[in-house]
């Protein structure tokens, strides 16, 4: 009884993933949204109950809901426009390697530093650590050498994939599914030891008590996520 539900199984996968990509391309921004909203969600699900060990009774549903909108609005439609749209424009659409690293390097050099982690800590220092956009960005230029290495640790190799063979409607399910696969298994590396630095595509968090806000977002180096 077990082996035909088993052999279904791959049949069941690709459909569901033609589904999904038939809707990516036909709806590209509300399944870019949904796809990063549910991704924000799981992944911050996951470090509250996995790394800092809290029942579910005890999940703060206010910072789950901040990180899955912040997960919605930037990893969702943000990306969707900067990598499937302004790098098409700019780059063209050519999936060579030659083109891709082009790619990769105005990612690492304009949109990471500049865009990615600025937009990141001013929107949690707004509505997360107390500390307002002002506070929150100073505290980017902090953290920001940690971040940005860390960060070029799994995206460097991702993008260079996610330009070269994955087709454009699986774009953003294949970033959502990488930083959640990666959180997935630096958490459970890390777990009860050593806690990693998480990029925000994530959306790992390490609630600490903050200066008058609801926490800190503390992201320390683990020496390995996003």
């Amino acid at each position: 009884e077990r082996r035909p539900k088993m052999a279904a199984a791959p049949g069941l996968l690709r459909q569901s993933v033609r589904v999904y990509g038939e809707w990516s391309a036909s709806r590209p921004w509300t399944s870019a949204f949904v796809t990063c909203f549910v991704k924000g969600s799981i992944a911050d699900l996951m470090a509250q109950t996995v790394i800092e060990g809290k029942p579910l009774k005890d999940v703060d549903c206010y910072r789950n809901g901040l990180f899955a909108f912040y997960g919605g609005w930037y990893c969702g439609w943000a990306q969707h426009f900067i990598y499937n749209v302004v790098y098409t424009r700019v780059f063209g659409s050519s999936t060579t390697v030659r083109n891709a690293l082009r790619k990769i390097g105005a990612d690492a050099a304009v949109h990471v530093p500049l865009v990615v982690f600025p937009v990141f800590y001013a929107y949690k220092g707004l509505f997360y650590d107390g500390l307002g956009v002002v506070g929150g960005l100073r505290k980017y230029e902090v953290e920001a050498k940690d971040m940005i290495l860390n960060y070029y640790k799994v995206w460097i190799p991702a993008n260079l994939a996610v330009f070269t063979v994955v087709p454009v409607r699986f774009r953003i399910g294949f970033i959502a599914t990488t930083s959640l696969g990666w959180l997935t298994i630096s958490s459970f590396l890390t777990h009860g030891g050593l806690h990693s630095q998480v990029p925000p595509e994530v959306g790992e968090v390490r609630l600490e008590p903050g200066a008058g806000g609801r926490g800190e977002k503390n992201r320390r180096p683990r020496g390995d996520d996003v």
